[in-house]
């Protein structure tokens, strides 16, 4: 089976895609720069920090092993609730992995966004304020996060449907 066709990949896709989105967003541009940034290290070595260099690559790159995560996560949830009849349980386990995850990648975006300027506050108190900034995003959130899972739910019911219409004669 293709895995275009691969249900639970398709499920693991559209569960997770806005969460995808806002992580892998600024891997692009921030990318590049750690590549440029390498290669300026490796011409002459002399010209930046290699620490600061791996913690910057680090930043930039780390989106990409945790989208397969949380890819991951959403074949997990497949098997919870990707069936005809998902249980209760499986759907309440999908919206806290969600959850949990949203609120993750939010605090990963909130901690790109408000590190663009300089600022004189303390790491561990700078990591604090934006971790709560991130909870309180996901909580307020909380509406947009169930109206998404119901969505997810419908059109993969949908999709069922008529995969099932489709293969009776």
């Amino acid at each position: 089976m293709p895995v275009a066709r691969n249900p639970s990949v398709l499920y693991s896709l559209l569960l997770f895609l806005p969460l995808l989105l806002l992580l892998l967003l600024p891997v692009p541009c921030l990318g590049s720069e750690c590549i440029l940034l390498t290669s300026i290290q490796l011409a002459d070595p002399s010209q930046l920090e290699p620490g600061g260099l791996v913690d910057f690559c680090a930043w930039a790159l780390g989106p990409l092993p945790a989208a397969a995560v949380i890819f991951t996560l959403g074949l997990v949830g497949h098997r919870l609730t990707g069936r005809p009849h998902p249980s209760r349980t499986g759907g309440i386990a999908v919206w806290a992995v969600f959850s949990l995850t949203a609120y993750l990648v939010a605090w990963y975006a909130i901690i790109l966004v408000t590190s663009i300027g300089a600022s004189e506050t303390p790491p561990e108190e700078f990591l604090a304020i934006t971790a709560f900034m991130a909870l309180t995003v996901i909580t307020l959130g909380q509406p947009l996060i169930l109206l998404w899972l119901a969505i997810v739910r419908r059109i993969w019911s949908e999709r069922a449907q008529r995969e099932t219409a489709d293969r009776s004669p």
